[in-house]
């Protein structure tokens, strides 16, 4: 079957993009990626080496040559990328078309009339990545909601989810595909025996979504309490004033020695095999591969009872602690420090939840959705 997986802009550093693509290869798919960027894509940067099967098509590539370099800057500022894209699906005839993002449904949908199955991935809680379109003037949320229309699927990463796309959408078919976990053996586990009085946090640091700043904020509430332990806040730092604001709580609060922004890594596993403790304060989540990976090898978890997708994955008292706020979140954190053989249970007990996402079990589910969409399509 021949797919076409269509994400606007940086493709290649999208670890769910480039992971799914060869998994769909493994299963003797045709895969095309299809893009519209002027950068150049470069290595993947997420850890993964993209399949050379995997055609990537890049709609407006920069090239080495600057006249045509002139031509597609002033091209792309002239005509929309849909024309690009329609032009592109006529010629591949691709059997399946997964949309990333609400964008890239505007590109393959709108002055079209192919008749290319459409599924349109949420990878978000719906309402938060659906939001935005609710909010615009009335003639765009018409656009918007005609390109909705041609929508054969909605998949979403969460059962609760399933009630969560607003009727303005028309959903007429939505399906839970959770995102594919990676899987580990026994003896591949972090070795929680060995205390290494370390909390990490792995996922970009910014305030609205992910809030890192109230792990800092809950450790400073224990810190005197355990000298010798540390965090280490992993990830992408973007937001100067944001970084600027942990980094005075750090000072103001003498943590200098046990709190740090360590910035970004490809080492992720080594990452979680330094650690004791993964802390992810997020308000919500789609399906967090972050926190999935680290429960695959073994970490245990805390997070907020209240936020969506962390609350269904961290099963509170399980592989883990859900905490009600902050003042509940450093209790708990405590706990967990205090006690190692609790911290090995949890650990194992993530490990045998996460076997359920493996990534044959997530691929027998696409091909079940895949089979299903043709043959309503025939």
């Amino acid at each position: 079957m021949k797919i076409m997986m269509v994400r606007d802009r940086n493709v290649l550093n999208t670890n769910w993009v480039v992971y799914l693509a060869n998994l769909f290869i493994s299963r003797g798919h045709e895969v095309v990626i299809a893009c519209d960027t002027y950068s150049k894509l470069g290595k993947t940067g997420v850890g993964y080496d993209i399949d050379p099967k995997v055609r990537i098509c890049n709609l407006s590539a920069k090239t080495n040559n600057k006249l045509k370099n002139i031509f597609i800057a002033v091209r792309n500022k002239i005509i929309p990328p849909y024309f690009r894209f329609n032009k592109l699906i006529e010629a591949e005839q691709p059997d399946i078309l997964l949309s990333y993002f609400p964008t890239d449904l505007y590109n393959i949908t709108r002055f079209q009339d192919h008749k290319a199955p459409i599924i349109q991935m949420v990878h978000n809680y719906p309402p938060v990545l659906l939001r935005k379109i609710m909010r615009k003037n009335i003639i765009s949320r018409y656009f918007c909601k005609q390109s909705f229309k041609k929508v054969n699927t909605f998949q979403v990463l969460m059962n609760s989810y399933k009630g969560k796309i607003d009727p303005f959408f028309e959903p007429k078919n939505i399906v839970r595909i959770a995102n594919p976990v990676k899987q580990y053996k026994e003896n591949e586990l972090v070795d929680l025996s060995k205390e290494k009085k370390k909390i990490i946090y792995v996922a970009r640091v910014e305030r609205r979504i992910k809030q890192p700043h109230l792990l800092i904020e809950a450790f400073a509430k224990i810190a005197k309490d355990f000298p010798d332990w540390k965090v280490e806040i992993w990830g992408t730092a973007k937001y100067e004033d944001y970084n600027q604001e942990i980094a005075n709580f750090i000072k103001e609060h003498q943590l200098e020695n046990q709190v740090s922004l360590a910035g970004y890594t490809m080492d992720i596993e080594g990452l979680y095999r330094s650690a004791d403790i993964h802390a992810f304060p997020s308000v919500c989540e789609g399906f967090s591969l972050a926190i999935a990976d680290a429960m695959s090898i073994g970490l245990p978890h805390i997070g907020f009872d209240y936020a969506h997708s962390v609350n269904e994955i961290i099963i509170d008292g399980h592989n883990g602690f859900l905490a009600k706020d902050v003042d509940d979140f450093a209790d708990k954190l405590k706990k967990l420090m205090s006690d190692k053989e609790l911290r090995i249970k949890f650990g194992k007990n993530a490990h045998e939840d996460m076997k359920a996402y493996a990534p044959e079990i997530i691929l027998d589910q696409w091909d079940e959705l895949f089979k299903q969409i043709t043959k309503d399509k025939q």
